[in-house]
């Protein structure tokens, strides 16, 4: 059911009126989305920003990205309706203690519940012990949309923030080192999400993740911008950074390095994005030194001694045209240091 005026973020419900909203396209490729002003990016729904990302990916074959974003507005009619049915325990003395005397604590816990319960999201337990950023669906949400792949810490909070601001729920995403979680913020009350519980809800101060899933000092937590609410080009730099992952890993180091320097124009005061430029930039480049087979560059000894000898002159020659040729190579545009 469209909506007129088009609410914020490309598509949500007002908490008054609690009218869920089709959610709206704003870019039909990755380049057009990158194509628009960083301050437009507001306006533009973090699902599609996160699935245009997944474009073109391993894992991400036969992607249709409005079907995706369908089944969201969906989930979000079905959670709606639900939540409303039990809204009133906020205030049933029954009830309140467990959801904290919280309206919004309930919306948030009743999102996390059905998404799981309901729509079948879920963590991909695989993937706590066995990192592998070469399937994007461990990487971007389309793992988790009718598919029984499951999500990551990468992932997760995505969904969930795209649902719930489909619902009008004023979500954040907010980095630690290694890991990304939620945040309730309406300028009144405020409160972690930890989005990783497969339908539990659990909320922790920014302290707990100074210390999990890796400790961070403050001077850490300053320089990597952590436990601060991402901007809307912040979360798309996220997104480009899970694609240059994918890519890397899977053998293509330029356009790693193209999905990172994007990131990096968008986030320039993020250092792990110039880190991951000069990452995929090494790799993209061919070795100036090569291993080779002594057995091929071997001659006869001198004088009468008999026998042959490694001719490392002729090793030296070698490698002196794979340098010659690696400095006439083009070299990728990018910062060398951050």
């Amino acid at each position: 059911m469209p909506c007129s005026p088009p609410p914020p973020r490309g598509g949500a419900t007002d908490l008054l009126t609690g009218n869920v909203c089709t959610t709206v396209r704003k870019a039909q490729t990755l380049d057009a989305l990158l194509a628009l002003p960083p301050e437009e990016l507001a306006g533009v729904d973090v699902a599609e920003m996160n699935l245009l990302c997944a474009a073109g990916l391993p894992g991400a074959e036969g992607l249709d990205i409005g079907k995706c974003m369908a089944r969201l507005d969906a989930w979000a009619v079905r959670i709606k309706h639900e939540t409303q049915r039990h809204l009133y325990r906020a205030q049933d003395p029954r009830w309140a203690e467990h959801y904290r005397n919280s309206e919004n604590w309930l919306r948030a816990e009743m999102l996390a519940q059905l998404l799981n319960e309901d729509c079948g999201v879920h963590y991909n337990m695989t993937r706590i012990r066995n990192i592998d950023f070469r399937n994007s669906k461990d990487l971007l949400i389309h793992g988790m949309i009718d598919d029984p792949n499951g999500g990551t810490c990468a992932s997760m909070p995505v969904l969930y923030v795209a649902v719930g601001r489909r619902l009008g729920y004023p979500l954040k995403m907010v980095t630690t080192k290694g890991h990304v979680f939620v945040r309730w913020d309406d300028g009144n009350e405020r409160f972690n999400i930890e989005t990783t519980s497969n339908g539990g809800t659990d909320s922790y101060p920014d302290e707990h993740y100074k210390e999990w899933p890796e400790k961070i000092t403050d001077a850490e937590v300053q320089a990597g911008r952590y436990l601060v609410s991402l901007s809307p080009a912040e979360e798309l730099a996220m997104f480009l950074a899970n694609r240059g992952h994918c890519l890397l890993d899977n053998g293509h180091a330029k356009e790693a390095f193209d999905a990172y320097s994007a990131a990096h124009r968008l986030a320039p005061m993020d250092p792990a994005y110039c880190g991951w430029m000069r990452q995929a930039e090494a790799r993209s480049q061919p070795p100036m030194y090569t291993t080779v087979d002594p057995r091929g560059y071997r001659r006869q000894r001198p004088g009468n001694r008999g026998g042959t000898t490694v001719d490392v002159e002729a090793i030296n020659a070698h490698n002196r045209r794979i340098l010659e040729q690696h400095m006439q190579q083009p070299r990728a545009n990018g910062p060398r240091r951050p």
